[in-house]
């Protein structure tokens, strides 16, 4: 097991980030009008990492990602949250360091956000378990989803993010964690998220289903149909076991989710498949 007296240590992004916002390239019909995606990034250190990306003034947030910027840290550092900011401001992710034996190179991470002005019934959703319970379910009730997210609580590095995902009729958003191999944590939760709002345009659930099967690595692509474009992104990784780490949730042009995912450092001997979710609009 992981030697329980390293201190681990969290790098916020704050004025020493480098922020990059990008706007979608796409046709004046491609809407949500307004969506833009803004990046937050930490360089690379040996630290578990915490980094923000905040929307611009007039914009809030409905989904984002974040994701491992070094290969060679891959199997070594899982994400741990995926959280909108309850006040719409912004999207913050969260990777650890994971696993039996401690990582001592360095590693990078990039948070990124996705912004629109905000649409009619935004509200931002969280719901907590109870104390140990892997499933976590956050609904919007009467109005759609339209972003995801997840956060464990009290992890500590031996619980990761497994499962980030939106129901198929955008009611609701369900989170999974799990442990990891070699570990018994204890004292830890999850909390869901679902930004939520009124009947968007053009709303519809995009997935991409990898095979089931033993590899190093996988990645699933998706993008939106033509004229819409992206509201969040989201993952789910199948039958991993604590074995399978998720190592990247992104957006890019603001049509297309890459998710991605790495069997640990010593690997894993079961079959598992990814799954990349994305919400479009119109």
């Amino acid at each position: 097991m992981r030697a329980t007296t390293r201190r681990r240590l969290f790098t916020t992004i704050g004025t020493t980030a480098a922020v990059a916002t990008i706007g979608i390239a796409a046709p004046a019909s491609a809407a949500p009008a307004g969506l833009e995606t803004v990046f937050g990034t930490e360089a690379g250190s040996s630290l578990d990492k915490t980094v923000a990306a905040s929307c611009p003034a007039g914009k809030v947030v409905t989904g984002g990602g974040g994701f491992l910027t070094q290969s060679a840290a891959a199997g070594r550092v899982g994400l741990e949250r995926l959280e909108p900011w309850a006040n719409g401001s912004g999207f913050v992710a969260a990777m650890r360091e994971t696993g039996p034996v401690n990582y001592t190179g360095d590693w990078g991470m990039t948070a990124l956000a996705q912004c629109v002005p905000a649409p009619a019934g935004y509200q931002v959703v969280a719901a907590t378990g109870a104390v140990g319970a892997e499933f976590v379910t956050a609904s919007c009730g009467t109005k759609r989803v339209i972003g995801v997210g997840g956060r464990i609580n009290g992890g500590f590095g031996d619980v990761v993010l497994d499962q980030v995902v939106p129901s198929s009729d955008l009611k609701s958003v369900t989170v999974r964690a799990v442990a990891v191999q070699g570990t018994a944590p204890t004292g830890w939760s999850a909390t869901s998220f679902a930004v939520c709002a009124t009947g968007p345009a053009g709303l519809e659930r995009i997935t991409a289903t990898g095979s089931s099967a033993s590899d190093p690595q996988d990645t699933r692509i998706v993008t939106c149909p033509a004229g819409k474009a992206l509201y969040s992104a989201g993952a789910d990784i199948n039958a991993g076991n604590g074995q399978v780490l998720l190592t990247g949730v992104n957006v890019t042009a603001g049509v297309t989710v890459r998710s991605w995912a790495n069997e640990d450092a010593d690997g894993f001997a079961g079959s598992w498949k990814l799954t990349a979710y994305g919400i479009c609009g119109s």
